[in-house]
């Protein structure tokens, strides 16, 4: 991931997904883009410059198991992102309920005084 401060976060969600694996000061400029072939980083500041980093073995080679792990997280996160939504949704709808009205007719504050006069006058 390019910062605006300069730095190239990497992050490795096979080992860790709470935090960056590596992190680089690139440039004094924000970065803007970057492509990955291989085992090579472009990496591009908003100056124009373009930084090419050589990336170590497991940023680009998969384990025997990876791409079945990362599924796995993946649809776990998948359904974990549709149950907070369902949430959200249901406490959203409860919440309307519970400011609806109760069935009962509005009152007429101009019916209610002619009425109050009637009871006095009896």
């Amino acid at each position: 991931m390019t910062r605006i401060d300069g730095f190239l976060d990497v992050w490795d969600f096979y080992y860790r997904q709470n935090e960056v694996a590596y992190s680089q000061k690139i440039s004094d400029s924000p970065l803007t883009s970057i492509q990955i072939n291989q085992d090579k980083a472009a990496i591009g500041d908003a100056e124009g410059t373009v930084s090419i980093m050589q990336l170590c073995k497991p940023l680009y080679e998969t384990t025997p198991r990876e791409k079945e792990v990362m599924q796995t997280i993946f649809e776990r996160e998948a359904r974990r992102e549709k149950n907070l939504w369902l949430t959200n949704k249901l406490e959203k709808e409860a919440a309307e309920k519970a400011k609806a009205p109760t069935g009962k007719p509005k009152e007429d504050p101009e019916q209610l005084a002619k009425e109050k006069e009637a009871d006095m006058k009896n």
